[in-house]
């Protein structure tokens, strides 16, 4: 059987989004960075406008020995991935006393941020799951931030 030329961009264009966005974990998180809709996602220019915005709320999901070694973004506070749901079900109270942030509401913006934008893809989608309707995951999280700051 001999395979007509013309058609192998379309099979490579319908192979790759096969791979890409058909997989289980796309079906099981839309904030999977191999499958996000553009609209989930943080830029860079809106991490940086973080401090004219205290509404929204930016949680970095790395442990503290990483965040220590590394950096942080301004405005993140620390929730590491395998709190998150407990701490996102916490009080509003007990929120602001351990985190000196304002509880997110279910319509406030929250943006999750790791090193590469995979853990912070598994925190938004707890978040999502959880009710919040304002979630982001940013892609591009800690590799893109201290690569442009020159960290």
């Amino acid at each position: 059987m001999f395979l007509n030329r013309s058609l192998v961009p379309t099979l490579i264009v319908v192979l790759l989004i096969g791979l890409c966005c058909c997989t289980a974990s796309c079906t099981d998180n839309k904030f999977d960075k191999k499958c996000i809709d553009p609209s989930l996602v943080a830029t860079y220019d809106e991490i940086i406008d973080l401090p004219a915005h205290p509404e929204k709320l930016l949680i970095d999901v790395r442990e503290p020995e990483e965040l220590a070694a590394t950096g942080v973004i301004p405005t993140s506070i620390n929730i590491p991935l395998k709190t998150v749901s407990d701490e996102l079900q916490l009080s509003p109270a007990a929120f602001h006393a351990k985190y000196g942030r304002n509880k997110p509401e279910a319509n406030d913006p929250i943006i999750f941020t790791c090193r590469t934008g995979v853990r912070a893809g598994i925190a938004a989608n707890e978040a999502d799951r959880l009710g919040f309707k304002n979630v982001k995951n940013y892609v591009g999280s800690w590799t893109e931030y201290a690569k442009i700051k020159n960290l």
